[in-house]
Parts: structure tokens; C-alpha cells; sequence
């Protein structure tokens, strides 16, 4: 029997379908492709996928009665757990690029303060009207602070939302806590459900680890066969003898090692293979080679011989952002009537996804005729780098100690990147060797 929390989540969604459907405008963008959206997520393919879970489920399921930690009172949970966190988990397994990170990842959504936290709010549940209140408060504030949190001037708005959910989960476990003092549960009844929300998902790791493996191995056969050659049942033996089976080392057998297809038999597959390996060695030591002399020159305000600043921190990220500034400014001339754009900044530089601060630093101007631009931005050992363009294409180079002055192409310190040779700077990779 469905909890009033669980009564409350149906009605909400059953209420936001129909909601969709009966309004015409959401109709007519929605209707037309549920049929298509059906037809994927039932390709045979897929279905495949959803009876071999079901089956990994069920096999837990029956070990976890053998010991004692199922009852059919549970299958309620079973159901609820395989769909929201089994299913997806299995999907989710096909990114992850070591085995390690799938595992913390598995125990951070099991047995983490939050997983803990739902199971206790679980237990006591409000009534099915205060339900629905709480959870379309809740879903509410949740969306408005992901609105607020794009736009930092909307911080205070954020600020506001996110003090609501937390008066809002402190009232759930206050809630929660008198209720389990005035009408105890069954003890015996809710240890066994939170070892085997424990169970379940925990006893399934080698399973999503071999499925990760498996939708890696068919991506790399499907990269093979579109530009190297088909891997023959040979050559896949050798891959999986050659990776030993670690799904970190797969993860690393990237485009760069297409000619595997080429080969023929298991012994030059091996040979192949072998040689891969000492090639992902050799580019990890060059990393970490890498990685010291970053960390050795930092605060280091010199140049080295060719005169590329030593204190390198943040150079390969600023050069890329710039770059892609370059190439949405170029994207976006045309659209913006043949001139060059001020205000679509902070969306393009998308600072958290790339590891850098919500004030990044990056800064573009135009010429008042907007023909001409320059974006830059000073790294955290001082040295300021830049791009810029004076027509459509062109792409110009900086690098200094302070920001630009003049326009591209009206002084020396800017290098025409297509005709002369790049600032010492800008010519050095600072990529990362892996």
C-alpha cells in the first residue's frame, strides 16, 4: 500500500500530465512526439536492458530473502528502489571512467547523511493534503533557485529560496521526530527495509561495473568500425586482454588508438594493445611531470627562454574560454546585424562548469561601430592574455602584463594568430598530457 508521501508524488505528476495535455499550447508541442519518445525508450535494445535489470533485481532480491533481509511486505520498496535508483544507476554507469568512481558514486546515493535522512523522513509522512502543500512548496522554491542561481544577480532571490527548503526539511524531521516518539514504529520491520535499501543497490556493483565495461567496449567496436576497421572476434579479445578487464584503463582507449581495427589476429592485437598501455604510462608520467612544474613555478612571476611566463595556473582554461569567445563572436556577427556582441558573457564563459570562480575575470569590449572586439583576462599569476577580431574571421592574439589599450591589429603586442607566429604564451601547450 502506497505511503500518503507516495499518494501525494502520483497525484502531482498524474496532475502535471494532465495539466500539459490540456493545455493547448503544451499539447501541440508535446503530442507529437510522444509516439517517437515511446519508440526509443521501447527499442528492442532497451527492453533488453530493462529485463536484464529486472532479472539482477530480482536474483538480489531472492539472496536478500535467503538471509533474511526481504519479506514480500517490501516489494513495494523493491519496485520504488529498482525504478529510482537501479535504472538509472545502470544508465549512469556507462559514463563513469574508473571503477573506483563508480563505486563512491553507488555508496555516496546509498549510504550517504541524505539517503539516511529520506529513509527517516519516510517513515512518518505528513497527511495526503499537507503532502501535496509541502511537496509543490518544495518543487516551487527547488526551481526557483535553480532560475536564481544562472544569474548572479539574482543571488539574493537564491539566498531567500534556499532558507525556505531548509525551514522546510527542518520541519519535516521535527514533524518526523515527535511522530516516531508518539506511535513507535516496528523496529524489527524498519531495520529490515533500510539493510535492504542498503542491499539492493550495493549487491549490484559488479553488475554496473560490467555493464559499464560492456557499453564502452561496443562504443569503442562501434568507433572501430567507422574509422579503423571492424574488430574481429580476435581483436576484441585482445581489447579485453589488453585493458584487463579495469574499466579505467578502457576509458583511456580513446580515439587516438583506432588502428587496433587494422590489425589482424590475437597476437598482433596483443602486441597492439601492449603498446598502448606503455603509451597511457608514458603520457601519465608526462602529466604528473606536468602537474609538479606547475605546482614548483607557481608564484614564480619570471619567464622562461622562450618567454612564456613559468607561474602557468589557469593558462590552459583561459585560453580555451578565450577561444571560445572567439568562435561566438565570429557565430554571432551575422545575427547581430554585422556587429560584434558585449553581453553574452557570463553565459558563454559558463565559469563553474569549467572550474573557474562565478568571478572569472574575463572581460569583452566593442568599438562603438561594433567591427572590432577584444576579450581578456589576467591568470592568477598575473600574465593577461587576449583575443580579439577587426572583421569577420580574423582572429588576433595578446599577451602582457595589463590588459589591451589598443584594438587588434593597431599595435604590435597583438599577433595576427593566421599569418605570424603566436606569443610565446599562446604557443605553448598547457594541456593536459592524459
Amino acid at each position: 500500500m502506497l505511503s500518503s508521501r507516495e499518494s501525494a508524488t502520483l497525484i502531482i505528476i498524474f496532475a502535471a500530465i494532465v495539466a500539459m495535455l490540456l493545455w493547448p499550447k503544451t499539447r501541440r508541442g508535446v503530442v507529437p512526439h510522444l509516439k517517437p519518445l515511446m519508440t526509443a525508450a521501447f527499442a528492442p535494445r532497451l527492453v533488453a536492458v530493462y529485463l536484464i535489470v529486472l532479472a539482477m533485481c530480482v536474483l538480489s532480491t531472492l539472496i536478500a530473502r535467503a538471509v533474511g533481509l526481504w519479506e514480500p511486505a517490501l516489494l513495494k520498496d523493491t519496485v520504488i528502489t529498482t525504478f529510482t535508483v537501479i535504472l538509472p544507476m545502470t544508465f549512469r554507469s556507462m559514463n563513469f571512467t574508473t571503477g573506483g568512481a563508480l563505486t563512491h558514486r553507488l555508496i555516496r546515493e546509498t549510504l550517504t547523511l541524505a539517503a539516511l535522512l529520506t529513509l527517516y523522513l519516510d517513515t512518518a509522512p505528513l497527511a495526503l493534503g499537507w503532502e501535496i502543500v509541502v511537496q509543490l512548496a518544495a518543487i516551487f522554491f527547488g526551481a526557483l533557485t535553480a532560475v536564481a542561481a544562472t544569474r548572479p544577480e539574482w543571488a539574493p532571490v537564491k539566498r531567500l529560496c534556499d532558507v525556505v527548503l531548509a525551514l522546510l526539511g527542518a520541519f519535516l524531521i521535527v514533524w518526523t521526530t515527535v511522530r516516531l516518539f508518539q506511535e513507535p514504529p516496528d523496529w524489527a520491520e524498519f531495520f529490515r527495509s533500510l539493510f535492504f535499501g542498503f542491499w539492493l543497490p550495493l549487491s549490484l556493483l559488479p553488475f554496473f561495473y560490467l555493464f559499464g565495461f560492456y557499453a564502452r567496449t561496443d562504443a569503442v567496436r562501434a568507433r572501430a568500425r567507422a574509422f579503423g576497421g571492424p574488430l574481429t572476434p580476435a581483436l576484441v579479445a585482445a581489447l579485453l586482454v589488453g585493458t584487463r578487464l579495469r574499466l579505467g584503463l578502457l576509458a583511456k582507449f580513446t580515439g587516438r588508438y583506432s588502428d587496433l581495427g587494422r590489425k589482424s589476429g590475437l597476437r598482433e592485437g596483443l602486441a597492439y594493445m601492449r603498446s598502448f598501455r606503455e603509451d597511457v604510462a608514458r603520457r601519465e608520467r608526462e602529466e604528473l611531470e606536468r602537474l609538479r612544474t606547475l605546482d614548483e613555478h607557481t608564484g614564480n612571476s619570471g619567464l622562461d627562454d622562450h618567454g612564456a611566463h613559468l607561474d602557468r595556473r589557469e593558462f590552459d582554461v583561459t585560453k580555451d574560454r578565450l577561444d571560445w569567445i572567439w568562435t561566438c563572436q565570429n557565430g554571432q556577427f551575422d545575427r547581430q546585424g554585422g556587429r560584434y556582441w558585449t553581453d553574452l558573457l557570463d553565459w558563454i564563459v559558463d565559469a563553474e562548469k569549467h572550474g573557474l570562480p562565478r568571478a572569472h575575470g574575463f572581460a569583452v569590449e566593442v568599438t562603438r561601430d561594433g567591427q572590432m572586439f577584444r576579450a581578456w583576462r589576467r591568470t592568477p599569476g598575473g600574465a593577461v592574455l587576449g583575443v580579439g577580431g577587426r572583421e569577420r574571421g580574423s582572429k588576433f592574439l595578446f599577451e602582457g602584463e595589463e590588459p589591451p589599450t589598443p584594438w587588434p591589429g593597431e599595435a604590435l603586442a597583438w599577433v595576427d594568430a593566421v599569418r605570424a607566429e603566436w606569443p610565446p604564451d599562446w604557443d605553448k601547450s598547457d594541456r593536459t598530457r592524459l
